[in-house]
């Protein structure tokens, strides 16, 4: 591969000294260097203009100017082009001041020779060109952290700092005043600590690590900051210095709390909405039960009044034979029974505008109890009660529930006709598995509800759900156990029927806050 020769400018007014580097240069290096002399200032930065050059020699002490301020125009002229200076013994001083002004270095005139101008001239040119891309990565650097509204500091292994770009003025204000200062000082107190650890772990490993902490700035409100460290090495390996890049997150955080605050507020309003939905549709469902009720009832009950004319007029014609009788009574029983429940539908639908509120379960029971205070004195039964205070309150129509628990109440005492003991016990709780009725896991209730319990409990031999039979003979009143079941779950709610050693009713309301 062959080279381009190294283009070189000679500003130089003694023409023997001109030809004498021309030959020291085509004798160190014939083809390396091409030479162009001017004898003049003016000349030569016509040259300049007009040619692009390697490298200017330069002699301070022209026709048309001396001294620095021959450098001083040169420079200005072309200043990506290195010079060095050509200077006497007694100019010395002034071309160290040259250096120093930019100049790459100079020569005592009589004092080269071919390899050491050859070598100058490639030291100067080199030099001149890390200079450049030094001064524009500075530059680069500069734009950049100027222009970024991230925070950018470089610190020692120490943590304090040495360069802070200009976007930590709105937070500590003048980034030149924070050089030299503790970069901990202005971190929160009880997150300084954690900082100083992260920060020393990458002085330590050479590896960066993230960490969001607070800080405090002068005006004393706190912000949240998220800082990235990446460790420079020298060139034993060791950490150097540490460059934090940090962004200010207080108003991410901020909005990132807003919108957790307003989706848990839309989440509480579609609970409501959906609670309020279930209540207008459990409404229209009651509605809906005691139209169809009250149609029932009407449909059925003269029809049933005509087979009870029927049954009583059999018994009074056919007394003589015992059988008869008998099966007359029975039928007699059920027919009355049919009749109570006919009643009791009528009941349930005489009024259709039902009064939904919250209310508390304790005292639908105890109004309910009282309300069968007579027959629990005539059995003899013994009442237990096993009452919870302070229960959650239940969306429930007053009325329509106490109907239902002096029906579940009525069942109870009619199947202990020859005395025993009623339970009734309330309480609430919290789901904590799968809630099961009948021994099947039911979907009413979720694990985390929180539900409200009633049972009543009897020492009967058997459920009051019997075949026709088994059950006492007379007249008897009130809802069929279907029925109140239907009733209980358009309010929500689950009825669970157990029998063994006697008859076990166990209501089960999910409560407004479950």
């Amino acid at each position: 591969m062959i080279r381009e020769p190294v283009r070189v400018l000679l500003i130089e007014d003694e023409s023997s000294y001109a030809e004498l580097v021309r030959a020291v240069l085509a004798d160190s290096h014939p083809s390396q260097f091409a030479l162009t002399h001017q004898t003049s200032l003016e000349r030569g930065l016509q040259q300049l203009a007009e040619k692009e050059f390697d490298l200017l020699l330069l002699d301070l002490t022209l026709p048309d100017t001396t001294g620095m301020e021959t450098y001083a125009r040169a420079h200005a002229a072309s200043a990506a082009t290195p010079i060095v200076v050509l200077t006497g013994l007694d100019d010395q001083k002034i071309a160290l001041q040259a250096v120093r002004e930019g100049a790459q270095d100079y020569l005592i005139k009589g004092q080269v020779d071919g390899k050491m101008l050859a070598r100058v001239i490639q030291y100067a040119i080199e030099r001149k060109a890390a200079a450049e891309a030094l001064r524009e990565s500075e530059e680069f650097f500069r734009l950049i952290s100027e222009n970024v509204t991230d925070l950018i500091a470089v610190l020692d292994p120490g943590g304090r700092r040495i360069y802070n770009s200009p976007s930590y003025k709105m937070l500590l204000g003048d980034p030149d005043s924070l050089r030299g200062t503790d970069s901990f000082n202005d971190i929160h107190p009880d997150d300084r600590e954690m900082v100083r650890r992260t920060f020393q772990q990458t002085v330590e490993t050479g590896r960066g690590y993230r960490v969001e902490y607070r800080m405090v700035p002068k005006n004393g409100k706190i912000r949240f900051i998220e800082s990235q460290g990446n460790a420079i090495k020298d060139h034993h390996g060791k950490t150097c210095k540490v460059v934090v890049v940090s962004r200010d997150v207080t108003e991410h955080k901020e909005t990132v709390a807003s919108l957790s605050k307003a989706l848990i507020e839309l989440n509480r309003s579609h609970e409501e909405l959906k609670n309020a939905q279930m209540q207008l549709i459990q409404a229209e469902k009651l509605e809906a039960v005691s139209t169809f009720a009250a149609g029932v009832a009407h449909e059925v009950r003269n029809p049933l009044q005509t087979i009870i004319l029927g049954v009583d007029y059999l018994g009074n014609h056919l007394a003589e034979h015992p059988t008869t009788v008998m099966v007359l009574e029975d039928m007699a029983g059920a027919v009355h029974r049919a009749d109570g429940i006919i009643r009791g539908l009528l009941e349930f639908s005489a009024s259709k505008k039902r009064d939904v509120k919250d209310e508390d379960l304790n005292q639908i029971i105890a109004q309910s109890l009282r309300s069968v205070e007579t027959e629990l004195k005539s059995g003899p039964i013994r009442l237990v009660k096993e009452i919870a205070p302070d229960l959650p309150l239940l969306r429930l129509d007053f009325r329509t529930m106490k109907h239902v628990f002096i029906n579940l109440f009525m069942y109870s005492i009619r199947a202990m006709s020859g005395g025993g003991t009623l339970r009734v016990c309330t309480y609430s709780q919290q789901v904590k598995e799968d809630y099961k009725v009948q021994g099947r896991v039911s979907k009413h209730f979720r694990i985390g509800d929180t539900i409200v319990v009633a049972e009543i409990e009897d020492t009967a031999p058997g459920p009051d759900e019997r075949p026709a039979q088994e059950q006492p003979k007379g007249k008897e009143t009130g809802l069929g156990l279907t029925v109140l079941k239907k009733i209980v779950e358009l309010y929500g709610g689950l009825v669970d029927v157990t029998s063994g050693h006697g008859n076990k009713y166990t209501l089960t309301f999910k409560t407004n806050r479950g």
